[in-house]
């Protein structure tokens, strides 16, 4: 099944910082989203309530 995957910017807020990553609570009840900090590209130190965006598309399975 062929589909375009079209990404769409979300926002949300920083709700944990550990020293290998953070989680990040999605605007609209949308869940929780857990990184490494290696994919978090920013000039200010991280802070808790910070907001952020990124951008999300569906997965595809190969």
């Amino acid at each position: 099944m062929q589909v375009e995957l079209q990404p769409i910017k979300l926002k949300g807020t920083i709700k944990e910082i550990t020293e290998v990553g953070v989680r990040i609570g999605v605007k609209g009840r949308m869940g929780v989203l857990s990184l490494p900090l290696r994919l978090i590209y920013t000039d200010k130190p991280l802070e808790l309530g910070q907001e952020c965006e990124f951008y999300l598309s569906y997965v595809n399975v190969l």
